[in-house]
């Protein structure tokens, strides 16, 4: 269906313009899924700029409207997407009837940026952006250039304009993303000639995040949310340990007085199976004999899995050694000692940030 609007006595055919702006965000997402790389968008408080271009091919006028600017954005984590505020500065500029306009404005952007799953740094975008035009002026193109320029911003019905906006955020792997976007225009009208307000209008931009956390490795992301979701949830503990070092109670009592980072609950042998099957376990804990990765050999220290009992791998701290164990070759942690330093080393390797894969010494 054709969707025609009249603005001046002239109608303009809106379906052509509105299948390019679907064209690129396909062709944009697309492009992202088969080429994805290996960082993710990370559930972080972002801030930053965005510079931008907009471009109007909706308009009778010869040349497209044509805008430039920048705003100053800040992204808050709402559980796995972002609310997203930008405040900024855009400069119209068109030609019509040989009159040359240049509309000024400062707007606000509210919006709600979810990250699509499976689908690596690739966000949708949709929210509210008003915007206050606080200059307006045109002068005559013709050969009396010694006409002044003339200022009509008083005259505009529509300084205040409302738009929704909708877009596709394309991440990169320098913290950075490239905007694609789509602004629709609720209450523009054309006075004179000239837009009262601003036309409907697509966005290209290109934002920088100065919060470096906004941005990791996949498994360094997986690490960072389940270690997050871990403080709020309960740690399993199992005792692999040697009959001599300490039993369930003793370790309980451990545990109480050095193991700070989140709730525990020391499992006994018979209770192990059932609750690995609970789908919302996150993590279990290994006191004790376990390998610290596949084909490695035995060895003692605390070990890190996941809700299945799967070893967890880097850069999860998937493996604590004994500190007070001397020679490195004992199976038995040793003493009660030497389990309580065991325990401190474990919780505040918890409170760390997961180690990176570039400098896995950092």
């Amino acid at each position: 269906m054709h969707i025609k609007i009249n603005y001046t006595g002239k109608t303009h055919n809106f379906v052509q313009p509105m299948r390019q702006i679907l064209g690129l965000l396909f062709i944009g997402v697309f492009s992202r899924l088969v080429g994805q790389d290996t960082t993710a968008f990370v559930n972080e408080a972002q801030f930053g700029i965005s510079s931008f271009i907009t471009l109007s091919p909706f308009t009778d006028y010869k040349k497209s409207p044509v805008g430039v600017g920048a705003d100053l954005f800040y992204n808050h984590p709402f559980k796995s997407a972002y609310i997203q505020g930008k405040i900024g500065y855009k400069r119209y500029q068109y030609v019509f009837d040989n009159r040359k306009s240049v509309t000024e404005d400062i707007h606000l952007v509210l919006s709600y940026q979810y990250s699509i799953p499976k689908a690596t740094g690739v966000c949708v975008t949709a929210g509210y952006s008003p915007a206050f035009i606080f200059n307006a002026t045109n002068r005559f193109m013709g050969k009396q250039d010694s006409i002044a320029t003339v200022t009509y911003t008083k005259q505009l019905k529509n300084r205040l304009s409302h738009g929704l906006y909708l877009g596709v955020s394309l991440q990169s792997k320098s913290n950075s993303s490239f905007d694609i976007g789509y602004s629709h225009i609720l209450n523009k009208t054309i006075t004179n000639g000239f837009y009262d307000a601003i036309p409907n209008h697509i966005t290209f931009a290109y934002t920088v995040n100065f919060n470096k956390k906004g941005k990791a490795n996949v498994n360094t992301a997986q690490a960072r949310s389940t270690l997050t979701k871990l403080k709020n949830d309960t740690l399993y503990f199992i005792n692999k340990s040697c009959a001599t070092d300490f039993s369930n109670a003793q370790l309980d009592s451990l545990l109480a007085a050095n193991y700070k980072y989140s709730a525990y609950k020391v499992l006994d042998e018979q209770y192990i199976n059932a609750t690995s099957k609970q789908s919302n376990v996150l993590h279990f804990a290994i006191i004790g004999n376990h390998y610290a990765g596949y084909g490695d050999p035995l060895t003692t220290g605390i070990y890190l899995l996941d809700g299945e009992l799967k070893s967890t791998e880097f850069p999860y701290p998937y493996h604590t050694t004994n500190p007070k164990n001397g020679n490195g070759f004992s199976k038995c942690i040793g003493s009660l000692e030497n389990a309580a330093a065991l325990i401190r080393v474990f919780n505040n390797r918890l409170n760390f940030e997961p180690l990176s894969p570039i400098n896995p010494l950092h």
